[in-house]
């Protein structure tokens, strides 16, 4: 997937810099993801950028159009922060253990939400690092902790999307220079960095770990519903995934 002005062979491409994970997008999925990131200790570089699949760059159109092609197109944006009860299970390492079924509905539903979310994140590629945990509903889910949390008001997506750039802040994610995403880079039909505008010009960056993206803007402050409802107590920010998933999404998680 190379224009006619770029090189077609992997060896060609001249790297301006090489970090684990770069993670790009105008909505704070992208911020969670590269929370998580950091704490693993990887090397993470943000760009800021409204992204959708009519994008003007044809690699970068066609890599999400082939992503959520099956979801609904015309998806409502979902602004509620959601609440998953689960508790964490034990995975064998046994290769004739049994697996659980794989349930094509199902993930297509998560993926659609995560789409719809502000807090939802596409990834090509993430660590292997996430704990499985059994939700109340008897799903399988793996997860990421970023951190305790208690909601303060009655508009916790909101307070969290702050929640979440403040932690960003803590691990000097956001104090980069100022960069957005300008496509995909590939190598042999995958995934394999980015270019970045920046004020010096385009910057080429190669993502040895993967490439995680939060899909459309960031909601304007006005937007953020009220959730009266929420339970009571301390809950755990995570990122929330599924097995053979491409999509994420931040959750407030409690005891089951």
């Amino acid at each position: 997937m190379s224009t006619d002005e770029e090189p077609s062979e992997a060896s060609e491409w001249q790297w301006d810099v090489v970090v684990d994970v770069i993670c790009a997008g105008a909505g704070p999925g992208a911020l969670a993801h590269a929370i998580w990131c950091a704490d693993l200790d990887l090397d993470v570089e943000m760009a800021d950028a409204e992204l959708s699949s009519q994008t003007s760059d044809p690699g970068t159109a066609a890599y999400l159009q082939s992503m959520t092609e099956d979801l609904e197109p015309e998806m409502d944006r979902d602004l509620a922060l959601a609440v998953v009860r689960a508790q964490p299970v034990f995975v064998s390492k046994d290769r004739r253990a049994t697996i659980e079924p794989f349930f094509g509905s199902r993930l297509r539903e998560w993926s659609a939400r995560c789409l719809a979310s502000p807090f939802g994140v596409i990834y090509n590629q993430i660590p292997d690092d996430m704990t499985a945990m059994r939700t109340v509903s008897g799903e399988t889910i793996r997860v990421s902790v970023l951190g305790d949390y208690q909601p303060e008001t009655d508009c916790p997506g909101l307070e969290l999307a702050e929640w979440l750039r403040g932690q960003a802040d803590d691990r000097d994610l956001l104090n980069q220079p100022g960069s957005a995403l300008q496509r995909l880079i590939f190598e042999e039909g995958r995934v394999a960095g980015a270019a970045l505008f920046t004020e010096a010009g385009t910057r080429l960056v190669r993502a040895n770990v993967g490439v995680a993206l939060s899909l459309g803007p960031m909601p304007d402050n006005a937007d953020w519903p009220t959730q009266r409802q929420l339970p009571d107590g301390a809950a755990q920010v995570v990122v929330v995934s599924r097995t053979a998933s491409r999509f994420g999404c931040v959750e407030l998680l409690y005891s089951s």
